[in-house]
């Protein structure tokens, strides 16, 4: 009996003060009042470290590389592919010293139809992954308890650089292959196609490319991105008898991303082989349908496998072999935990670019038509469908 009236005691004890935890919580949830937001205005808007600037404008990359591969910066063994943030500062002030949660939202349209809630503090945050050479629209949005107030909206365009390198943490190497100037005048679109490292690895593994999203790397994949399908080319069977997926057979990004594997034998920078070619005209394929939109593809390290797809993708929209080459090298700004890409290991030892330097055409997209055409067997429609979606 003494032990059924104590714990009785205990549990009524328990409720009384859960109760009043409860109370003093709301109580202590202040009603703002007046919110008023000061936002300041935009001006800096380049996401490329001074490093990575410096290689973009830079005449000579391979000199640029060596020059600047000291124990510090440590190319291709050290992660420094990101980009950096567009800071957006401001204040918030309420008539009762209210503390809330905060949100940054951005949009390409005034009426944000399509947005994004980019976590913000209480004074300032950065913005990552816009695409370049675009307007947006901006606002903060401040909740307190069940109520969001939302500031004036603002605007910037951000800075007209080539290369959009992105921001997913835990993935190494990637960068969407849209954004350049094409031959026809036109851009390659932005948001349709991501060039990344692995997006899982066997942990343990002695030399393994530490590639893998963590939650917000995934959160930045799947929401902001918007990835549709994942592409893997990494083998099943490598040369030496394992499995570079690790024996994945749906994507690590979850059950909203189509999980597509398309493997593709490693060795130097000539992914378009002879075994390789089936599979390469399936990649090609399956990007002349829209439906699969944003997509992303990869090998382990998303350098060579993965180099020779952007490759020939930006080359048959019109993107010019200058730009191409530098976005083959930009992969030494990540941990690729190998030895420094240089021009020589694309320009000289790949055939596809010399098959599409010395193919029939008048135009670098007209050459890579024929090319593709040619060593592959794709059709000359399925090319012309990936230009009408990758081109705008």
């Amino acid at each position: 009996m003494y032990n059924n009236f104590r714990c009785l005691f205990m549990k009524k004890y328990l409720f009384v003060f859960t109760a009043l935890v409860a109370i003093s919580l709301t109580s202590c949830q202040k009603d703002p009042g007046e919110v008023k937001f000061s936002i300041d205005n935009i001006t800096a808007t380049e996401i490329h470290t001074d490093l990575q600037k410096g290689f973009l404008e830079s005449e000579d990359p391979d000199l640029y590389i060596k020059q600047n591969d000291n124990y510090e910066n440590n190319f291709a063994r050290k992660s420094q592919s990101a980009p950096l943030g567009i800071k957006v500062t401001y204040t918030i002030n309420t008539d009762n010293g209210a503390t809330g949660s905060y949100k940054i939202v951005t949009s390409e349209t005034s009426d944000f139809a399509s947005s994004y809630e980019h976590p913000a503090g209480s004074n300032s945050t950065e913005l990552y992954n816009l695409k370049l050479h675009t307007k947006y629209y901006y606002k903060v949005k401040a909740y307190y308890k069940s109520t969001t107030f939302e500031s004036e909206v603002k605007e910037f365009t951000t800075s007209d650089s080539k290369l959009r390198n992105i921001n997913a943490e835990g993935v190494e190497n990637i960068r969407d292959i849209g954004g350049y100037m094409t031959e026809s005048g036109k851009y390659m679109k932005q948001g349709y196609v991501y060039r990344t490292a692995q997006f899982n690895y066997k942990h343990g593994e002695e030399g393994a490319i530490p590639s893998e999203p963590t939650s917000k790397g995934r959160e930045v994949l799947v929401k902001q991105l918007g990835l549709k399908t994942e592409v893997d080319i990494r083998e099943k069977v490598d040369k030496k008898g394992n499995d570079e997926t690790n024996g994945i057979t749906s994507s690590p990004l979850g059950s909203s991303v189509n999980y597509v594997s398309l493997p593709m034998r490693y060795g130097g920078s000539n992914t378009i082989r002879e075994e390789n070619k089936d599979n390469v005209k399936a990649f090609l394929e399956l990007c002349a349908s829209e439906e699969n939109y944003p997509l992303a593809f990869h090998c382990v390290r998303g350098t060579d496998r993965t180099g020779a797809l952007a490759y020939v993708l930006g080359a048959l929209c019109g993107v010019s072999k200058e730009d191409l080459i530098k976005d083959y090298l930009f992969s030494n700004f990540a941990n690729i935990n190998g030895g420094i890409l240089k021009t020589s290991n694309i320009d000289g030892s790949s055939y596809y670019i010399y098959g599409i330097d010395n193919a029939t055409g008048d135009t670098m997209s007209e050459r890579a038509k024929s090319y593709l055409m040619d060593r592959t067997g794709v059709s000359e429609s399925t090319l012309n469908s990936i230009i009408s979606i990758l081109v705008g």
